[in-house]
């Protein structure tokens, strides 16, 4: 069975965290360990931007809703969280 894309992201993130913890036990630089933080908040942020727009567009399923209205939800769910 296939993994949704929002499930495989989460699943990355899961080792990114899992990566930031064992550059903590392994006493890594600590640049390095914001670095991947950095990467992980990133990760979550797109998350949150997939699930949100998931959720949205369900909410137009059997209406009719042209394409510059969702292209409109997507870009202002993409200002949320300044994603370009």
């Amino acid at each position: 069975m296939k993994q949704s894309p929002i499930k495989s992201r989460l699943h990355r993130l899961i080792g990114q965290i899992a990566g930031v913890e064992k550059m903590l036990e392994d006493n890594r630089d600590c640049k390095e360990i914001i670095q991947q933080l950095m990467a992980a908040r990133a990760s979550l942020e797109k998350i949150c931007v997939a699930i949100l727009q998931d959720q949205t567009s369900r909410c137009f399923i059997g209406q009719k809703v042209s394409p510059e209205k969702l292209k409109g939800l997507e870009k202002i769910t993409n200002d949320l969280f300044k994603i370009k």
